[in-house]
């Protein structure tokens, strides 16, 4: 009886030692992910704020009442080719992010591979 009431203590620390192993694997790769999605997310903002300065009326806010007329350059100030890369870069930043939250990007990284040659 002493036996078996070993064997069954044994087995289940061995049952709570693969439980506490897959805890904490699960937890090193959320904060791994977790790292990932901030440092794609710190990139995209600072990728609109360059979008949003480019676009920025250079006029103070008085001279917006006043009516002072807004200069005649064409916005944005860094030009639409660049604006429009930025918006493009943007748009890569915020689908990658989606797509890491949702936990499809290895599944979309398998379905490149399978499709090239």
């Amino acid at each position: 009886m002493e036996e078996r009431k070993k064997a069954t203590a044994e087995a289940q620390s061995s049952h709570d030692e693969h439980i506490r192993r897959e805890i904490l694997r699960v937890n090193s790769r959320l904060n791994h992910y977790r790292g990932v999605a901030a440092s794609v997310l710190k990139d995209a903002l600072k990728v609109w704020l360059e979008m949003q300065d480019a676009c920025q009326d250079p006029r103070t806010c008085l001279e917006i009442i006043d009516g002072k007329e807004a200069p005649s350059r064409p916005l944005p100030s860094c030009g639409w080719q660049e604006f429009r890369e930025k918006l493009h870069l943007l748009g890569h930043y915020l689908e990658y992010s989606k797509r890491l939250c949702e936990g499809s990007v290895d599944d979309s990284a398998r379905e490149e591979r399978e499709v090239e040659p």
